[in-house]
């Protein structure tokens, strides 16, 4: 995908990335600033993203994640729970119709073993390079690629089961 592109979508799914983002942080300078990483974040990984998956869940999905490290630093600021975030959630996963997918991908994940789904969260939900979540690992880059190989054949694997 192409820069133009990239913008192009960015644009198209901004309003409903913001009022996602300023659901979880009740600021909308802190919302602004969610997105502006996620985007940043998508941009920096975008040979990653999957053209047949719905990009407004994938941008949601980063936004999540910057928005955890952002209760990491701002740990007595915020108290929403997970339960709260679900609520949040559920709205913009019917706006995108692919919740029921996202809650089917969501299970299969849990059910990775561990060295597998480590791998997944620090390679796909935090946009680390292979190099950087092997590092974190203990382990190669080539033994993670292979870990990631893995567990995508696991996660189809389930979801076909769930289908």
């Amino acid at each position: 995908m192409d820069r133009a592109r990239f913008s192009e979508l960015i644009r198209g799914h901004h309003r409903g990335l913001l009022a996602y983002a300023t659901a979880l942080v009740k600021s909308d300078a802190a919302a602004r600033d969610l997105v502006q990483d996620a985007c940043v974040a998508a941009w920096q990984s975008l040979g990653r993203f999957d053209a047949t998956r719905d990009f407004g869940i994938w941008m949601r999905g980063i936004i999540r994640n910057k928005w955890r490290e952002y209760c990491r630093r701002h740990a007595r600021e915020v108290a929403l729970d997970e339960e709260t975030l679900e609520r949040l959630e559920a709205p913009f996963r019917s706006v995108s119709g692919d919740g029921e997918l996202f809650d089917r991908l969501e299970e299969c994940r849990g059910k990775l073993p561990s060295p597998m789904a480590d791998a997944v969260r620090l390679t796909y939900d935090e946009g680390r390079s292979s190099e950087e979540a092997a590092a974190l690992l203990s382990t190669s880059a080539a033994a993670l690629r292979k870990r990631l190989e893995r567990a995508r054949e696991a996660l189809r694997e389930c979801l076909s089961r769930l289908a």
